[in-house]
């Protein structure tokens, strides 16, 4: 197989290096023979490999079976790019570009042969993730599709096969994640608080505001308006917090400064000091499980308090005007909780019952879904939307999520663990806690859901 790859910023030497790995003949080039040469010696760097730098686009094009576009993500940048290779003259060649947000089937118009045009996005760095999204645009030849799945295959990668849609799979299911946390913050919540209820609760191995200072503010807000211009739905708005601070100049950690300050310290020691740890307690306590905030569960939990310490398991936003005196508020993910902490609403923290749980735990305002059933509720109802759309199927989504992220546990499988129920009770009460259309719930969720009761 012949490979030529354009492009030698981080990504596309590590899609040369892989494929050259792989058994490829590798041809590389950037924007002239210098910088392709200063790419080349990099890549060598990173220990020896057989690619050979090109003088011209043209000539890594003409015998290349499969040109990969890693440049700029600019759309013009792309286009010009394109126009060059295509002059090469080989008509056999599939062209794919490295795209995480651009439309397939705009750039394969542009080329002229859209049927050879498609999307192969690797994740950072390539070397090491395994996860490729192959993105088929509306006019890319089945036959095309197959072959990219199987060069992906060949790499030893995971191949998720995903439509034409903006922001694909990983970056698109991911941005409620993102978006919550931002408006978290907003709200009142530390970003480490934040950061670490994630990581606590659900595993995560990086914080999503720890995430987005890694890769740039600016980035995601870049994404961010994409997603709103080609949706045109408010519920992918950017979050005015994050224009702020790009607007600023403080874009993350390149910058010194985003959601961290990163003058005073690491995020991960910022989040280890709103980590409670528990101490040893005999304590009794009773937990009253509930994804409601009825008057019956009211009722249900004065009673229990008339018998001892009792707190509600919750995160059911109503609870922050009904619940009773002296009881406490926490919600608990296996062994890790969140525990109202809230001194304008008057609750105050119950240590204790996180003490005779045995559990760590941070503390959390009283907001509806408080925040690791805000994320993960919103979470999967972006996935359930790109399935209900024909973005992609359930099975790729989990895979792309725990493949690009390293999240535990794909988002629909999540959804299955706690029932469509439950998640869609949670969406409803952001919804009319927040009145946003951010939580309005996928049909598809309502009718699973509906379809679970009977």
């Amino acid at each position: 197989m012949r490979v030529a790859v354009a492009g030698l910023g981080p990504m596309g030497r590590g899609i040369a290096r892989v494929f050259a790995q792989a058994g490829a003949a590798v041809a590389i080039v950037d924007v002239d023979e210098e910088t392709t040469a200063r790419g080349h010696a990099k890549i060598l760097e990173d220990g020896p490999v057989d690619v050979t730098p090109a003088a011209s686009v043209a000539e890594a094009a003409r015998d290349a079976d499969l040109f990969i576009e890693a440049i700029v993500e600019r759309f013009e940048a792309k286009l010009a790019l394109l126009d060059r290779i295509r002059a090469a003259g080989n008509a056999a060649l599939v062209v794919a570009s490295n795209t995480s947000s651009l439309s397939i089937g705009e750039l394969g118009a542009a080329y002229g042969d859209p049927a050879r045009v498609i999307g192969m996005h690797f994740f950072n760095p390539p070397t090491k993730m395994r996860l490729v999204e192959i993105i088929r645009g509306a006019r890319t030849d089945p036959e095309v599709v197959d072959r990219a799945r199987a060069w992906a295959t060949g790499l030893g990668k995971t191949a998720v096969l995903c439509a034409d849609s903006p922001n694909f799979i990983v970056n698109r299911v991911c941005r409620p994640l993102y978006y919550e946390s931002q408006l978290l913050v907003t709200q009142g919540v530390p970003p480490a608080v934040v950061d670490a209820a994630v990581k606590g609760a659900l595993g995560h191995r990086m914080g999503p505001l720890e995430l987005l200072d890694f890769t740039g503010l600016h980035t995601h807000l870049g994404s961010s308006e994409t997603a709103l211009r080609e949706f045109g739905d408010p519920r992918y708005r950017p979050i005015p917090l994050t224009r702020q601070l790009v607007r600023a100049g403080t874009t993350g950690r390149a910058a010194g400064r985003g959601y961290y300050d990163y003058a005073l310290g690491k995020p991960r020691e910022a989040q280890a000091e709103v980590v409670r740890q528990p101490k040893e307690s005999a304590a009794k306590v009773q937990l009253y499980r509930t994804t409601t905030c009825t008057p019956e569960d009211v009722a249900a939990v004065r009673d229990l308090a008339n018998q001892g310490r009792v707190a509600v398991d919750s995160s059911a936003g109503g609870w922050v005007e009904h619940l009773p005196d002296g009881v406490g508020w926490v919600r608990l993910h296996g062994r890790f909780a969140e525990v109202v902490d809230d001194p304008v609403a008057k609750i105050a923290p119950a240590h204790d019952v996180a003490d005779a749980l045995g559990v760590a735990s941070v503390p959390v305002l009283a907001l509806p879904g408080l925040v690791v059933d805000r994320l993960m509720q919103t979470m999967a109802n972006e996935a359930l939307t790109v399935v209900e759309e024909g973005t992609a199927t359930g099975e790729d989504v989990n895979l792309a999520l725990r493949l690009g992220m390293n999240h535990p546990v794909g988002p629909l499988e999540y959804l299955e663990q706690v029932g469509a129920p439950e998640v869609l009770a949670g969406l409803r009460a952001l919804q009319e806690g927040f009145g946003d259309p951010r939580y309005r719930p996928a049909q598809l969720l309502v009718r699973q859901a509906a379809g679970s009761r009977r």
